[in-house]
């Protein structure tokens, strides 16, 4: 499994969310801090990340009818809706990112020293240039691994390949991730 914890009895809790509201409640404080933590890393601003975790929540609770075990684990059913809900802000707004100093995610928080608060905005600015000149495949699986912190398997159920063939995704696309960002050292 990947990075996060896996919430104990979690196919149970599912079952038991499409009808009863204290269930659910149970599924959101778990994936809350998780799918906004993607979305934001995504997107780079605080407020936009809000409104489309809050369209991705709505929405797994208005389709959680829908899902079924037998497609994907439920971690990768919310990340679909999650990438699915991105791609459309982004095919709405375009890919261009501004930050306005109230926006800047990861604030310095006093501890860390301004000049090293700068070089991690700076290299993550170059992060998100190279990663919007990969192709939509490259960029998708690369956000799925590295910012959502799924595994293979979770990786293969979301974009419904097999776990083999996400990781040859990954790796390739890496590879075409370090060979643009070596031209920007």
């Amino acid at each position: 499994m990947s990075n996060f914890n896996v919430l104990e009895n979690e196919a149970e809790l599912v079952e038991r969310a499409r009808n009863d509201n204290s269930a659910f409640d149970v599924l959101y404080e778990h994936y809350l801090p998780r799918i906004y933590a993607y979305i934001v890393k995504r997107v780079g601003q605080r407020e936009t990340a809000e409104d489309i975790v809050s369209i991705t929540f709505m929405k797994v609770f208005c389709n959680l009818n829908k899902y079924t075990k037998k497609e994907c684990s439920f971690s990768a059913w919310i990340y679909k809706i999650a990438t699915n809900n991105l791609i459309d802000f982004y095919r709405k707004n375009g890919r261009k990112k501004e930050f306005g100093m109230d926006e800047m995610p990861d604030k310095p928080d006093g501890r860390e020293l301004p000049d090293d608060y700068a070089e991690k905005m700076l290299d993550r600015k170059l992060v998100q240039r190279v990663l919007a000149k990969l192709n939509k495949n490259h960029q998708k699986i690369l956000h799925y691994k590295f910012f959502a912190e799924l595994d293979y398997v979770e990786i293969g159920e979301a974009m419904n390949i097999t776990e083999n063939n996400a990781r040859v995704l990954t790796y390739r696309a890496l590879k075409v991730f370090y060979k643009h960002y070596q031209k920007y050292e």
